[in-house]
C-alpha cells in the first residue's frame, strides 16, 4: 500500500512539473508574439521571424535612420531595396552591405519591401496630397494589406510582401503574383 501511495504521488509532481514546464514554454512564447505586433490575420508566423531579422539587420547595417528622418517629405511609403541611394552609406556599400540584402529578399522570396510611417495608418482614411502619392508607390494588395493596419504603436513599420511556390523539385521559389500560378503571398508587418 506504501509503494502505491509513493508512486501516486511521485506522478502527481512530475504530471504538475510537466504542466508548469508547459505552462511556461507557451507564455513565454506568446509574449514574444505580441511584442512583434504581428497581423496573424494576414501572417504565417515564420515570415514574422524572416522579418524580425531583416527588421535587426536593417537598424544594424544600414542607414535606415537616415532613411526615416529624410525620405518621407511627400509619401508616408518609402519602397526600400538595395538600389535605395540612401539605404547604405558609401562605408557600407564598401563592406557590400547592400549585396547582403539583395541576397537576404533573394532568399527570403521578398517581392515588395516597404517603410511606412505610422501617419499612413492614422490620417489616410480621408484623401489627402500625401495619401495619394503615397498609396501610388505600393501594389493593390499591398494597399489593401495596409488597410487592415490600425494600430499606431510605432512610428515606423517595416511591411513586407512574400511570394513564394512550390516548383516540381519540391523546394519553395520565388514567385510574381497575379503571373505565376500557384504563387502564394504573405505579408508581414513590425514596428521600426
Amino acid at each position: 500500500m506504501k509503494k502505491n501511495g509513493f508512486v501516486f504521488i511521485e506522478t502527481i509532481i512530475v504530471v504538475v512539473f510537466l504542466s508548469a514546464s508547459l505552462l511556461l514554454l507557451y507564455n513565454s512564447y506568446s509574449s514574444s508574439i505580441l511584442k512583434e505586433k504581428d497581423r496573424l490575420y494576414y501572417d504565417d508566423i515564420a515570415y514574422i521571424y524572416r522579418t524580425n531579422f531583416l527588421r535587426k539587420y536593417l537598424e544594424t547595417n544600414s542607414n535606415i535612420e537616415y532613411v526615416k528622418k529624410f525620405a518621407f517629405t511627400t509619401s508616408y511609403v518609402i519602397t526600400v531595396g538595395t538600389g535605395f541611394e540612401t539605404m547604405f552609406t558609401p562605408e557600407q556599400k564598401a563592406l557590400n552591405k547592400h549585396l547582403s540584402l539583395e541576397h537576404i529578399i533573394n532568399n527570403f522570396h521578398i517581392h515588395q519591401m516597404i517603410l511606412l510611417k505610422s501617419d499612413y495608418i492614422t490620417k489616410c482614411w480621408e484623401s489627402t496630397a500625401m495619401c495619394e502619392s503615397s498609396k501610388t508607390s505600393i501594389s493593390y494588395n499591398m494597399a489593401s494589406y495596409l488597410k487592415t493596419l490600425n494600430e499606431a504603436n510605432y512610428e515606423y513599420y517595416l511591411v513586407i510582401e512574400y511570394t513564394e511556390k512550390l516548383n516540381d523539385d519540391g523546394r519553395f521559389i520565388k514567385c510574381t503574383p497575379g503571373v505565376d500560378t500557384q504563387c502564394r503571398t504573405y505579408y508581414v508587418s513590425l514596428g521600426i
